[in-house]
């Protein structure tokens, strides 16, 4: 039986007792592990891949580590740990990746595993795992674990290591997927709050058997590991329900997916449908975390406060944030090559946008969704709607024969709107799609 090879990257000078632990653990539960030294006060001379081997790949020299600030130092390391494994990767050398350290340790350790593809296993085990994870794990697939003390072995931390090395060799000795069970890949991405929507989109794939459906939570991390996984060619077409990352991103929230969100699918040129899902809040921590200058907006049109949770704290969208939101996305789907067609529901974005209680699209009041805001020309209309779309037909190029913008008489979590999203993006997929051919169904007011 093939052995895998794990490498047990580590700062060999300051924690080197528990690398080499770790490695013999790996070696007696059936792996083959490779000590990685990324040390930045010496090269301590008994790892399997020395620093200066590592540092080889980008040309500097161990030296350099050791004169260089600590800041310096851990990003020639990262760097060159990065193309060093990438290396091993290409190469079929690695079949997993381990490390134990601090906060130095981990920020090197995980920048290099984060090179990695998805699928490989990655393990990093630091104290640093109590808090928070997001620096380290990025939008990649890495098992943080806690190992409760920062150095030495003990009757605590050898149990630990001891299941850590386990863990990361059952991990690379994990069955292949049967190939007969894999179908090509849709996105989507989903929040608490549009939830009806996306299972009802995702379900009717499944029922139809072609293609499988990822969906990714929007909380910023679920937005990159997406923009990531169209680039890296996993993604065959997106159901983009739920595009609510943008607001944070522009307006200070807690859950951004950065500024490349909505731009991977024009870029690659697969087709894509996509919604104002959770536009309409923008997302913070406990309430009492928010901002003065957000909080003080609260009562405003648009600026409903609304507590998911003890964690989660959301303040509703204006019209004017929707207006630059609209003209964002307008600029990011201008360039995209395949398919792609704007859904606006005009009686809500999510279950807390919403004119009155429903319990089956998300929302059991009592009242209105704290986030709705009623058209005043068009009674059961979202306000944001209108303006969103006004500002979508200005400024997106609906000359073109690949884009469109569908303006449809439902909420978001009706089931015919997601059904009309899933079967716009299925025809796209089959070749069939045609720029409005979707123009007299009942519900849809209006297709340009």
């Amino acid at each position: 039986m093939h052995k895998p090879v794990i490498i047990v990257c580590g700062i060999l000078d300051t924690k080197g007792k528990e690398i080499n632990y770790l490695r013999e653990r790996i070696n007696e539960v059936g792996g083959e592990a490779r000590v990685m030294e990324i040390s930045l006060g010496k090269e301590v001379g008994w790892a399997d891949i020395p620093l200066s081997t590592v540092l080889n790949e980008t040309g500097k020299k161990k030296e350099e580590i050791v004169t260089s600030s600590r800041d310096a130092a851990s990003s020639m390391i990262c760097e060159a740990g990065q193309a060093y494994v990438k290396k091993l990767y290409e190469t079929g050398e690695i079949d997993g990746i381990i490390s134990y350290g601090g906060s130095m340790g981990a920020t090197i350790s995980t920048s290099i595993m984060r090179s990695l593809p998805i699928g490989v296993p990655k393990m990093m085990l630091t104290t640093m795992a109590s808090g928070d994870v997001r620096p380290y794990v990025g939008s990649k697939d890495i098992t943080m674990m806690y190992p409760i003390a920062e150095a030495g072995l003990n009757v605590v931390t050898r149990q630990i290591l001891s299941q850590a090395a386990a863990g990361i060799v059952g991990m690379a000795m994990a069955p292949q997927v049967n190939q007969a069970e894999i179908k090509p890949l849709l996105g989507c991405m989903m929040f608490g709050v549009t939830t009806p929507c996306v299972l009802k989109a995702s379900a009717f794939f499944e029922e139809q058997g072609d293609y499988d459906v990822i969906i990714n939570h929007s909380t910023g991390a679920g937005g990159r590991s997406m923009e990531e996984m169209i680039e890296d060619g996993f993604i065959k077409g997106l159901l983009d329900i739920t595009t609510h990352e943008l607001v944070d991103e522009r307006f200070g929230g807690v859950l951004s997916a950065g500024a490349d969100r909505l731009t991977a699918a024009a870029k690659k040129g697969i087709p894509q449908v996509l919604a104002p899902g959770g536009l309409e809040i923008i997302n913070f921590g406990p309430r009492e975390t928010i901002p003065k200058e957000h909080m003080d907006r609260v009562g405003l049109p648009g600026k409903g406060l609304y507590i998911h949770n003890a964690t989660v704290t959301c303040i509703g969208t204006s019209p004017d944030e929707i207006r630059e939101i609209a003209s964002e996305i307008a600029q990011k789907l201008n360039t995209a090559k395949a398919p792609t067609t704007f859904f606006i529901p005009m009686r809500g974005w999510s279950a807390v946008d919403i004119k009155e209680p429903n319990k089956e699209l998300g929302w059991s009041g009592p009242g209105p969704g704290v986030c709705w805001i009623e058209d005043k020309n068009k009674p059961g209309w979202s306000k944001r709607s209108m303006v969103f779309y006004e500002m979508l037909k200005r400024e997106l190029d609906i000359s073109k024969d690949n884009i469109e913008i569908l303006v449809v008489d439902k909420h978001l979590n009706e089931p015919e709107f997601a059904l009309l999203m899933a079967n716009v993006l299925n025809d796209m997929l089959k070749g069939q799609y045609t720029k409005g051919k979707y123009a007299d169904i009942e519900y849809v007011v209006e297709s340009i």
